[in-house]
């Protein structure tokens, strides 16, 4: 790829952002500027590298860049990221609604009163204070309830990307190989409706289940099982009288379902808004899929007809068959119409939750909020407290309810969050489910987070890893003690020695230190391995590059992480999930090991076939 070209599509892309991505394009335009600003400062290949990650986690902008260069240089998605292969792909921040909106729960994501759920019925609406006492079997499957980049490296060799492309194809090749029908069982979001709309309008919104691209296979699981599959929409900036949520039925005669949605535009004094739609796919409480498209909302009908196509649905496959055990709670947490306000919505397998948003608002920009808990680099209640009370009521509602009908043992939650920056994890629990344990949310439940909004990372997470071999990149001369205890191969911290690592594939990558870390992991990572990083490093990227699971710190540590390791294998070997082992740990010692965040399934178990030296 030639980086010139790509940094050339950049610009093109930062001057659409606002017809693109509306109210949500400033952070992504604040982001893009620096780097577009280092242009003829820094190597081109190692800026052109540096603009990819950063685009490809904002979906529409990703779109229209990956189009540019396939019109323009004829590249496709897959040859301009590599390590994203067959699944390359954004995330974005979400716009949507009006300026003048309401801030509150109740405003521009929905109606004051949507309609009520009902199994019996094809439209799930909002439920009142009384959803929690309903649950039972049938119930689980109608559930629904960033800083700047850093200066690219000034190193003058070749770009990484270029230099790793067969390494990570031949790492893809071989997953993407593995289960030969899993394509047959996956589908990919529908998001259908006019391109734009005058505020106060209504209009339908079909929703459901795409072929994609190939258009081959069918969605339903080839024996044709009938498989009941729940869709819900976050709309800021419209209201849905008949509710927020619909359910399928995917079977053999209707691989492809959809169902068609109520919306109604808001007013708005600005001549046109660009707004998203977003849907999330849930089985039996579980997040499978994602999608989200553009929609314009015009101040009088006088103006239709005048703006271009929307941007294409963006989002990851929906899968429907071959799941495994869903979280306790699933949390889905997704930018609003300006920085600082989130939307949250919620799954769970043991009761029918809401199925309108609820919103909360930072006060300022995710990534600043997140560097002011984090960067004193100690944990202390007043942070939790903070973190805590920019978390809907309606969380810690579902949080009580489910504690109570899964004890004696400890929820699960999972948080699935387009925004990376802020440790919601952190939070300190008013009503603690345990309290012989520190308050703290990823000390009381088993947490994980995932990243959502791309193509990549897939969903939902994997729960089972293959940990047979294990590679530790390592500095100093003498034997690190994972290469005694686990088998595992010591890599010297060089690009070429890191390379030849990533061409090898192991099933777990340690960088046992913060000068081991890859300075743009994301570019240099292949295939699923479970990652852990000691010293500072990118979650977000190893994860968008394939990875099954990470674990790394929020702020520096010292020697913690190296004391750390040897027990955490050990018991997770030993068949305990990681988001444990780190929660029971955290639980010991909060002060020092509360700065280690798990990414991944919390029921995520690395399995190893036999035992370390057999």
């Amino acid at each position: 790829m030639n980086p010139v070209a790509v940094v050339r599509a950049a610009h093109t892309v930062r001057d659409e952002l606002d017809h693109l991505m509306g109210g949500a394009s400033e952070e992504l335009r604040g982001r893009l500027d620096l780097l577009l600003a280092e242009e003829g400062k820094q190597p081109p290949g190692s800026l052109a590298d540096a603009v990819i990650m950063l685009i490809a986690q904002y979906g529409p902008a990703w779109e229209r860049l990956a189009m540019l260069l396939r019109l323009n240089n004829h590249v496709t998605a897959e040859e301009l990221v590599p390590s994203l292969a067959d699944s390359a792909g954004p995330d974005w921040p979400p716009a949507a609604p009006s300026p003048g909106s309401p801030s509150a729960a109740s405003s521009s994501t929905g109606p004051s009163s949507a309609g009520s759920t009902d199994p019996g019925l094809p439209h799930a609406g909002s439920r009142g204070a009384d959803w929690l006492l309903s649950s039972g079997p049938h119930a689980s499957s109608l559930e629904q309830p960033p800083s700047a980049p850093a200066a690219p490296a000034t190193d003058r060799g070749p770009s990484m990307i270029g230099r790793l492309t067969d390494a990570f194809r031949r790492r893809r090749g071989e997953r993407d190989a593995a289960p030969a029908d899993r394509r047959t069982q996956d589908a990919f979001p529908l998001i259908e409706s006019l391109a734009e709309v005058v505020g106060g309008w209504g209009v339908e919104v079909d929703v459901g289940l795409s072929p994609g691209q190939g258009g081959g296979g069918a969605a339903a699981s080839p024996s044709g099982e009938p498989v009941d599959l729940d869709v819900q929409i976050i709309a800021e900036g419209f209201e849905a009288p008949g509710g927020w949520r619909v359910r399928l039925l995917a079977d053999g005669a209707s691989p492809y379902p959809k169902a068609t949605l109520n919306l109604i535009a808001l007013p708005q004094e600005q001549p046109e808004t660009v707004r998203q739609i977003q849907t999330i796919h849930s089985v039996h409480g579980q997040v499978t899929g994602f999608g989200v498209r553009s929609i314009s909302v015009l101040d009088s009908p006088g103006k239709l007809g005048q703006n271009v196509p929307p941007e294409p649905v963006a989002g990851t496959r929906v899968r429907l068959t071959g799941l495994e055990e869903p979280a306790d709670i699933t949390v889905v947490i997704v930018h609003g119409d300006r920085p600082g306000r989130l939307w949250w919505t919620y799954q769970s397998p043991h009761f029918i939750t809401p199925d309108q948003a609820e919103s909360s608002d930072l006060g300022m920009r995710t990534s600043e909020f997140g560097r002011r808990l984090t960067e004193r680099g100690h944990l202390s209640e007043d942070v939790g407290r903070r973190v805590a009370s920019k978390i809907p009521r309606g969380f810690w509602d579902l949080l009580n309810a489910v504690a109570g009908r899964v004890a004696p043992r400890r929820p699960s939650v999972l948080i699935l969050s387009q925004e990376p920056h802020v440790p919601w994890e952190l939070a300190v629990l008013e009503q603690p489910v345990d309290p012989s344990v520190p308050r703290y949310l990823n000390c009381q439940t088993m947490t994980g987070r995932w990243p959502i909004g791309g193509r990549r990372p897939e969903l939902p997470p994997p729960v089972r890893v293959r940990g047979d071999s294990m590679a530790v990149v390592y500095s100093a001369a003498e034997a690190h003690s994972l290469v005694t205890a686990y088998g595992a191969t010591q890599v010297a911290p060089l690009f070429g020695d890191i390379l030849n690592m990533f061409g090898r594939s192991p099933d777990i990558i340690h960088f046992a230190a913060a000068d081991s870390t890859p300075s743009a992991p994301g570019q240099g990572l292949g295939g699923a391995p479970f990652v852990f990083l000691e010293g500072s490093g990118d979650p977000q990227a190893f994860l968008l590059a394939g990875a099954s699971g990470v674990v790394a710190p929020l702020w520096s540590d010292g020697p913690v992480g190296g004391r750390l390791a040897q027990g955490f294998y050990g018991r997770c070997f030993g068949g305990e999930p990681p988001a444990e082992v780190l929660r029971s740990l955290r639980s010991q010692s909060p002060a020092t090991l509360a700065a280690y965040q798990f990414y991944g399934h919390p029921s995520l178990r690395l399995t190893r076939s036999q035992p370390p030296g057999a």
